[in-house]
């Protein structure tokens, strides 16, 4: 089995700005830190199996029904139970994308078909993804936005992805862990009639609660859901994160200004990341992917500053790399740092 990397390794690396995990630059919401702090006696006792209190609260903010979210151990850990249990032979996932999927369905066994996106184009999903979606596929895994592109997908290719889904009786896994970052539209809503959706969120980006690792599921074939239940340990879900995930879903207004903060800013990062020469593809989400024909990871660690290179990535070279949309003083920091080593 080969080897997955992720970013936000700052635990080998000391005094680092870390630009590798795309985690909201705002920090973790007020309420989260001081729901915390008020429930530590709390944690001596175990877990809520079921997660109830925050099934509740994820169904009432998403329009759905409890007995149609899964609450897990982020959404890394959602992918294994699905993989685990969809016994699929085929699954076909978009490349580059987040190797997590890929780390699932290497562990059941499942073969990987990889429908490569075109550097020509950007990297953008078109339909030319539907003709890869044959009769043996019954799992696919598509993202938006996607990771590390940052890009959304065409609201109209997604729908056709179900309809084609249905009809050669496919499951369709749709990772939004970064939609609230953007302005593109949900697909939750759409779990309610179309069963062989599943809808992957994360809280650890959005949040900022990574090492908390919370995230959800929503699918509302029951047969699935029970399966999934199942598939992981009893206490995934731990009573700190439970309770994040609670006390954060009650600050609406952090999200929408979080949304504001990245769109602003990742605009002024991607502008001064072109005023440079370089090639930047343009996500939307709290992070950008960029390229550059000499190594930088290793001189941006001498700075100071860690940076995800994407040439782990299939379908990439390690000539991309990825960072993610920080405060106003990390941001300019970064630039300056970038200048002196590109320029």
């Amino acid at each position: 089995m080969r080897r997955f990397e992720h970013g936000g390794d700052i635990y080998s690396h000391r005094d680092i700005t870390d630009f590798s995990a795309n985690l909201n630059p705002l920090g973790m919401p007020q309420a989260v830190r001081e729901t915390l702090g008020k429930n530590i006696d709390v944690f001596e006792a175990y877990p809520d199996t079921q997660s109830r209190e925050l099934a509740q609260a994820i169904a009432r903010a998403e329009g759905l029904r409890a007995s149609q979210v899964l609450c897990t151990a982020g959404a890394s850990d959602l992918f294994e139970r699905i993989a685990q249990v969809a016994c699929a032979k085929k699954a076909l996932v978009a490349s580059p994308c987040y190797s997590g999927y890929e780390q699932a369905l290497e562990k059941s066994g499942t073969q990987i078909i990889r429908h490569l996106l075109d550097d020509n184009e950007d990297y953008v999903l078109t339909r030319a993804f539907l003709a890869m979606m044959t009769e043996d596929v019954s799992l696919v895994f598509i993202a938006n936005p996607n990771n590390p592109t940052g890009l959304t997908v065409d609201d109209e290719l997604i729908e056709e992805i179900l309809e084609r889904a249905q009809r050669i009786g496919a499951r369709v896994v749709l990772d939004e862990s970064f939609i609230d970052f953007t302005d593109a539209k949900s697909f939750v809503a759409r779990v309610e009639h179309c069963p062989q959706l599943i809808i992957a969120k994360s809280y650890t980006k959005i949040y900022a609660i990574a090492g908390l690792r919370l995230g959800f599921g929503a699918c509302s074939d029951e047969e699935f859901m029970g399966l999934l239940r199942g598939a992981g340990q009893p206490w995934a879900v731990s009573t700190p994160a439970q309770l994040a995930g609670v006390a954060a879903l009650s600050d609406a207004e952090y999200v929408d200004a979080s949304r504001e903060y990245v769109r602003s800013a990742r605009v002024g990062l991607k502008g001064e990341l072109e005023a440079m020469g370089l090639r930047v593809i343009d996500g939307k989400a709290n992070y950008l992917m960029f390229r550059y024909p000499d190594e930088l990871y290793g001189p941006m660690l001498e700075r100071g500053l860690l940076i995800r290179s994407c040439g782990n990535y299939d379908g990439l070279d390690s000539t991309w790399y990825r960072v993610a949309v920080r405060t106003p003083e990390e941001n300019a920091r970064l630039i300056s740092a970038l200048k002196e080593e590109c320029l």
